[in-house]
């Protein structure tokens, strides 16, 4: 923990010194963090792929040590938002390849990946990580801008925030193509006699589907 805490404020000062930091730092760890920028007050939807907080554990991998904490992912500010106590502010920290978050079934991590739409550098969550297959996906934005009225008969409209989730797996090459939650895009992808078999008497339709999918595919296929 001592080593993770003091790893954090020296990357903080030296990586984004000319950044503004907040005057705010954690009673209890003395992690110096940033107070990130507001999300606009008025808004439909959410700019969240998390409903509220969740307990989660931040991974300092080049140290290997970790901080449990309370994490959500914010994709219109692009930042994992942090509470290291349930009623406190909520912060981040800068966009550093070696910090992860994990939070569940899946883990947040910044990289740089090859896709058949280019590089793409990003967030992305990844829910699995085998010896033959990766499987990743990247919280897109969408936002719908705010609307003034333009008469007295009309009201403001707010804007509309929402998440859509672009899915992409990895099986050779650290070469990443897009896929949909769909059984057929899988099929297109593992076509051995075994996996036929899987797909004939299991279904694909959530990202758990495709995991337990993956994990039979690891076990089953030389």
């Amino acid at each position: 923990m001592k080593n993770l805490i003091t790893f954090l404020v020296f990357s903080l000062i030296a990586s984004l010194s000319n950044a503004q930091i907040s005057d705010n730092m954690s009673a209890n760890t003395g992690m110096q963090i940033y107070t990130k920028s507001k999300t606009p007050d008025r808004y439909t939807g959410s700019p969240y792929v998390e409903d509220d907080f969740r307990r989660g554990i931040i991974y300092d991998m080049n140290k290997e040590n970790s901080q449990p904490a309370l994490l959500r992912y914010n994709a219109v500010e692009d930042v994992v938002e942090i509470k290291l106590q349930k009623n406190e502010e909520s912060r981040f920290l800068p966009k550093l390849t070696h910090i992860e978050y994990q939070m569940g079934d899946y883990t947040y991590f910044i990289d740089n990946i090859n896709t058949d739409n280019g590089n793409i550098e990003a967030y992305f969550a990844r829910f699995h990580d085998g010896d033959k297959v990766k499987f990743i996906a990247r919280p897109v934005p969408k936002v719908t801008p705010a609307v003034t009225a333009k008469t007295g008969y009309e009201k403001d409209k707010p804007a509309n925030l929402g998440v859509e989730m672009q899915y992409y797996i990895s099986t050779k090459d650290n070469f990443y193509k897009e896929v949909r939650l769909k059984e057929k895009d899988f099929e297109d992808i593992f076509t051995s006699d075994r996996m036929e078999e899987y797909f004939d008497e299991h279904k694909i339709k959530s990202e758990m589907d495709i995991v337990k999918m993956l994990e039979f595919y690891e076990n089953n296929n030389s």
